[in-house]
């Protein structure tokens, strides 16, 4: 368990495990930001967050489509969606180049965008998956 709390556990460890690895990488950023400001550091997390993201999102799609889960198709929608609103921020977070209050405003709705996806279309899915036996 993390500083997150229990919100990052849905009871399919491979999800959990995911949620858990991409929340480290995103804590590491913001400390990197304002401790080290916008230098190689930076811009190496933000790398490695977007292809582990991809990652993450191919390996639900995947879950989605070997249990034939129902939600599949706006599951892929969401995935999408967070991955321009994730691309985007991202992009103005680091050409900001400091922790203005814009540049902070954009890294709460990250957070935002992430938690809110685990505790609605994660959770739909985790449960259906636990349903089907897969934990």
């Amino acid at each position: 368990m993390d500083r997150h709390g229990d919100t990052l556990v849905l009871g399919v460890q491979s999800m959990d495990e995911e949620h858990q690895h991409l929340t480290a990488l995103f804590d590491e950023f913001v400390t990197c930001l304002k401790d080290e400001g916008f230098g190689p550091r930076a811009r190496e997390l933000v790398e490695q967050a977007l292809v582990v993201t991809n990652a993450h999102f191919e390996h639900e799609e995947v879950l989605m489509a070997q249990n034939n889960y129902p939600g599949i198709e706006e599951e892929k929608f969401q995935h999408r969606l967070m991955r321009l609103h994730l691309t985007t921020l991202v992009g103005d977070v680091l050409n900001a180049g400091s922790c203005d209050p814009v540049t902070m405003h954009n890294i709460d709705t990250m957070r935002r965008l992430f938690t809110d996806h685990i505790s609605g279309p994660d959770r739909e899915l985790a449960d259906f998956l636990i349903a089907n036996g897969i934990t």
